[in-house]
């Protein structure tokens, strides 16, 4: 097989990604609360010798305005509680749990992921996040915490936990019955740290984990976001709308990388999919139709549920400006008119767009048109856009689909990975079961027949799934210098 190969994580989102997926009829109603129902996609995907499993996590404070949006944020157990629980029922597949340095203090962060890394043989990474909720910060008695200096905090954050991580060295713990000491105490390292936002004198009361530091997983493409992949990520995902948007968003970052690292370390970037799998592309291209035409609508699908007044104000011009998808309230004609800068509301929901009225859309619009256009081979030009199609698209958002047969989903994947756009991807399905086993079971044996990926796992660790070294310890040069002093 060639050195190079593909890496898959699975994101286990409760009902799937798409927002109407779990009103289809072949879905499951989501036992959030229930070991089995993780363990059941877990066996799936470490079947399939996926590289991880991986838990995200946000902290709501309105699950009733969530559950129209992204449910799986409605019912979530808490991801360390939930990978302890994984880690005893698989053996090799990675696991990812997702943290927020805003919410954590870096001591009890160490320690969950040291713990962690233990108990599952060396399978833990983390998810590094730092989204801004109003909501979710008053939780924790703490004010909306936005703008840059969430990164500031998160920087010196992932600095202070891979400290502790080091802190107590491999070997320290003697246990020596004869000299009756327990402590190797030249092994052990107190940080003493002050810094801008945390003060932490600590030692973690175990040894360094199995992994040396936890491998860091982000997402995020703004400028700071960037910086912060750059500087400590091991893995990257996003969502990139093309081969050629990934390659260039990857050589950024790549070469800040070796800029602030001072090396050239292993950076995996590993996009953000969702793939719809049918016996036919026109059959998978019906499933996104049918998919789409379950999202909860305004009641008033052509004028909507809004007064006169909103259209001109602050939270329509913050949804309209932003690049997901449109929330409850705001899911009709009128928005989506609003949003393209043509007024729609004339032709109803099953009016069709002609040549001369998609000229007029706005660059938001046009990009609508196009996305449609690769999903469904539908196109103004031949007369097959009608405005339900764009309300559906518009409501959903453009999280990244593939969509076709088995092998035309994997030969987009081969593409991008061969283009040098993605060294993998994260997988995630509209909703569950069959989607997920439709792609554990049709497209990955696919990748394995054209040898871009493993046909068995070759190691037991996360970062041996990726050939990631193991760090050396921060105070471990430091010491042995001491020592031969």
């Amino acid at each position: 097989m060639p050195e190079r190969q593909l890496h898959l994580g699975y994101m286990h989102w409760l009902n799937g990604t798409h927002w109407g997926g779990w009103r289809h009829p072949d879905a499951p109603t989501a036992r959030a609360f229930e070991l089995e129902y993780a363990t059941k996609a877990l066996r799936i995907v470490e079947d399939a010798k996926f590289d991880f499993f991986f838990l995200g996590d946000t902290l709501p404070g309105d699950i009733v305005g969530e559950q129209w949006i992204t449910t799986h944020n409605t019912g979530r157990l808490e991801p360390f509680t939930l990978a302890s629980q994984l880690a005893l029922n698989s053996s090799r597949i990675g696991l990812v749990v997702t943290a927020h340095p805003t919410f954590y203090e870096p001591y009890i962060l160490a320690r969950l992921t040291a713990s962690l890394d233990h108990l599952s043989g060396g399978r833990l990474a983390w998810n590094v996040v730092l989204g801004a909720s109003d909501l979710a910060a008053r939780n924790f008695s703490l004010p909306d915490l936005g703008g840059a200096d969430r990164y500031g905090r998160a920087d010196e954050f992932i600095d202070v936990v891979q400290r502790l991580w080091d802190s107590v060295e491999v070997g320290a713990y003697l246990q020596d019955k004869r000299s009756g000491r327990y402590l190797d105490d030249t092994k052990v390292h107190r940080l003493e740290w002050e810094g801008r936002h945390f003060q932490v004198a600590g030692t973690l009361p175990l040894e360094r984990p199995p992994q040396g530091h936890v491998p860091l997983l982000y997402a995020g493409a703004s400028e700071l976001s960037r910086e912060l992949t750059a500087k400590w990520a091991d893995i990257n995902f996003t969502g990139p709308a093309t081969p050629e948007e990934s390659i260039a968003f990857n050589t950024d970052v790549r070469r800040r990388a070796e800029r602030l690292r001072g090396r050239t370390d292993p950076l995996f970037f590993l996009p953000g999919i969702t793939p719809l799998v049918a016996d036919t592309r026109a059959e998978a291209v019906e499933l996104y139709e049918e998919l789409n035409a379950l999202l909860p609508f305004d009641d008033d699908l052509v004028e909507g549920d809004q007064d006169e007044a909103f259209w001109s104000g602050p939270e329509w011009a913050g949804i309209s400006s932003g690049r997901g998808g449109l929330p409850r309230g705001v899911r009709s004609v009128r928005s989506l008119s609003e949003r393209l800068g043509v007024d729609l509301r004339p032709l109803g929901i099953d009016g069709v767009v002609k040549p001369d009225t998609a000229e007029r859309f706005d660059a938001y619009g046009r990009r609508l048109l196009a996305a449609l256009g690769e999903r469904t081979g539908r196109s103004v030009d031949g007369g097959s856009v009608r405005v339900r199609d764009l309300l559906g698209a518009a409501t959903a958002g453009n999280f990244p689909l593939v969509i076709g047969t088995a092998g035309q989903v994997a030969d987009t994947l081969i593409d991008w990975f061969e283009r040098g756009a993605a060294e993998g991807f994260n997988v995630s399905t509209p909703y569950l079961w069959e989607p997920l086993e439709r792609f554990a079971g049709e497209v990955v044996p696919l990748l394995q027949e054209r040898g871009v990926y493993r046909a068995d796992y070759t190691s037991s660790t996360f970062r041996g799934h990726f050939g990631l070294d193991v760090p050396a310890g921060r105070f471990a040069a430091t010491a042995s210098e001491g020592r031969s002093a």
